[in-house]
């Protein structure tokens, strides 16, 4: 009976096993929403003595934690090289790669879609961009995934928008202000993420009034300058994040119990009710494994999107060509037998 316990604890553990090599410190960035929750679930097993990142990465490696609210904050850490990589969303970084010409990010997996939506305070009539008119729209931060996505939505409507005003102004805040704008209605609308989005329906008396159901809304994302100099630890670090997710995927209830305890990590707040977390959690498709040839696929099609949203949205001029962003992709191989 003795070696149930360990069998147990076997099944339980990281089928990957730990890297040789040479120990690595990985700085990694991350947002603290549900569309990051691979991360948040790392962090809150390093919290409860479980790290799961460490057991599959050389003996002696290290892993540091870098929290932001939004995009364009991350990649300006990746390009000064403050982090070695980071779960971002698709539009700072081809505002990022555009800035350094195609020479300098580069991809190394697609994490997650949807979770993603324009919510707006009810009985204002909000249905259509032309309503917008003189109205207020929060965002997480200039030229993240969802100002863009704000912006092109109002644009492609008719409305003239700019970086200060226009038809309607669009108001960047960090998530927890956006909320507070919301709440007070200093603002009549906001286009953020998960878990936001299902705060301000159930708690504030928002409605989503547009959904990006299937659109990417986070990757892993790493320089060149990083992974020339630490390319085998970020390829390490990436294949756990792969079987994280697998482990994630299988286990809804523990994937949830994490989250939960992970957001209240970081927030150093008590901890969210599951209540919100369920519904919240099952707005964000998280990516599986696919052949390796759809998924380029289907990330060239994404961020040729994306470049093109983020120049209609009037923040970004200039081209690079997709390809050289999608030259790092680290394989997703199927599970190791047990």
């Amino acid at each position: 009976m003795r070696l149930l316990p360990i069998i147990a604890a076997l099944l339980a553990a990281p089928f990957l096993g730990a890297a040789e090599g040479e120990p690595v410190t990985l700085r990694v960035g991350f947002f603290p929403n549900l569309t990051h929750s691979p991360a948040l679930a790392a962090r809150q097993l390093e919290r409860e003595g479980a790290d799961w990142h460490l057991a599959n990465l050389p003996k002696g490696s290290k892993i540091e934690w870098r929290s932001f609210n939004a995009g364009p904050s991350a990649m300006e850490a990746l390009l000064a090289g403050a982090i070695d990589l980071t779960y971002v969303g698709p539009s700072p970084v081809i505002n990022a790669h555009v800035r350094t010409k195609g020479n300098e990010l580069r991809i190394l997996a697609p994490v997650a879609r949807g979770g993603n939506a324009l919510v707006v305070r009810k009985g204002l009539g909000l249905k259509s961009p032309k309503d917008f008119i003189g109205r207020r729209l929060a965002t997480p931060q200039l030229g993240n995934t969802q100002d863009i996505d704000a912006r092109v939505w109002l644009r492609e409507g008719g409305l003239k928008v700019t970086v200060n005003g226009g038809d309607a102004q669009v108001i960047p805040a960090q998530n927890a202000e956006l909320v507070l704008l919301f709440s007070r209605g200093d603002v009549d609308a906001a286009w953020t993420v998960e878990p936001w989005v299902t705060r301000l329906t159930s708690e504030f008396g928002g409605e989503v009034l547009f959904e990006k159901k299937d659109a990417i809304i986070t990757i892993l994302a790493s320089s060149k300058s990083a992974l020339a100099k630490n390319g085998k630890g970020i390829e390490a670090f990436v294949r756990s994040h792969y079987a994280l997710r697998d482990k994630l995927l299988a286990d809804q209830a523990w994937h949830e119990k994490l989250v939960i305890a992970g957001i209240g990590g970081e927030t150093r707040s008590t901890p969210p009710k599951a209540s919100l977390i369920g519904p919240a959690l099952g707005r964000v498709i998280f990516d599986a494994r696919e052949a390796d040839a759809a998924r380029k696929a289907r990330l060239t099609a994404a961020f040729t999107q994306a470049l093109k949203d983020s120049k209609d949205s009037g923040l970004l001029n200039g081209d690079a060509p997709i390809a050289p962003l999608l030259e790092s992709l680290v394989a997703d191989p199927a599970p190791a037998a047990k």
